[in-house]
């Protein structure tokens, strides 16, 4: 394994952490990395099939860099959530360490987290160091000042990496890409999403103009769902059932998430909703059989 680019620190921590292997099984899944891992690791096969040429292809704006590399980075630390199996992490990776590289910024101050993708562990690392951040989309990158979190960037740059940091580090971060998680923290925060009196039709209108599609909410709850989390999974699913009350799709997530939570009774009545919005012939014998599983 090459360690370039490093601190002594650091490529102490990398040779002797056994989260920060590759993971292998002995299906025909491609290898992933797992855990805390360094910035070297992606640099070597397979990995490096993407992100090399990601890195070498981007160049930030000359300008804007400028100006970022004045910006006031005092007590700035950053992880960056991401998998190696994401496609839009394979992306905005590689081009997110190269910008902090060129505007001077420690990789010692960068936590670098490998998530996976498998059921039951969804956006999940072995050491747990996404929890309590809500990571519902990879990659994401948590910036912090002193420690506390000042903004992040999900998925993709809403204008690009560079003016968004530059954005950032001067205190006026842009909107995120995804409104609505933020107002779904502070509902966990608050207990909202545990408690059963709780209406979701209420939280629906709460959020009825922050979310963009019916997969926004639909990933966060799958997420949660994967955590064992399943009442607040649920609460999102019904709320997501209040915006999009044509949708087939999140009735099917419903019924699934009631089964999950043993509600048999409501999880036939969203199967059979689902049946009768479904219009695609080719989900018809899914939805059959998800209503078949709903039988008491």
């Amino acid at each position: 394994m090459r360690l370039r680019s490093v601190g002594p620190v650091l490529a102490l921590f990398v040779l002797s952490s056994s989260c920060l292997a590759a993971a292998t099984d002995a299906s025909d899944e491609p290898p992933k990395l797992l855990g805390r891992c360094a910035v070297a690791q992606l640099d070597e096969p397979p990995f490096s099939e993407w992100y090399h040429s990601g890195y070498e292809d981007y160049e930030p704006n000359p300008q804007i860099l400028g100006a970022i590399r004045g910006a006031d980075r005092r007590g700035v630390t950053m992880s960056l959530f991401f998998g190696t199996w994401c496609g839009d992490s394979r992306r905005e990776v590689p081009r997110i360490v190269k910008l902090l590289d060129e505007m001077g910024f420690s990789r010692d101050q960068l936590e670098l987290v490998a998530v996976d993708a498998v059921e039951g562990k969804q956006k999940r690392s072995p050491g747990g160091e996404e929890r309590g951040l809500e990571i519902y989309r990879v990659p994401t990158l948590v910036v912090r000042r002193d420690a506390q979190e000042i903004a992040r960037l999900v998925e993709y740059p809403m204008l690009s990496l560079e003016r968004d940091l530059l954005a950032i580090l001067s205190g006026e971060p842009p909107e995120p890409n995804y409104r609505s998680y933020p107002l779904v923290r502070r509902w966990r925060v608050a207990g909202l999403l545990d408690d059963e009196n709780v209406s979701a039709w209420g939280l629906a209108n709460d959020v009825r103009n922050l979310v963009a599609s019916e997969g926004e909410l639909a990933a966060a709850a799958d997420v949660l769902l994967d955590r064992g989390e399943v009442h607040e999974a649920v609460k999102l699913m019904q709320i997501n059932c209040a915006l999009y009350r044509e949708s087939a799709r999140c009735s099917a997530r419903l019924a699934e998430g009631l089964l999950r939570a043993k509600d048999v009774e409501s999880a036939r009545e969203a199967a059979e909703r689902a049946l009768r919005l479904n219009t695609s012939p080719d989900r018809v014998a899914d939805l059959v059989a998800l209503l078949g599983r709903c039988d008491p």
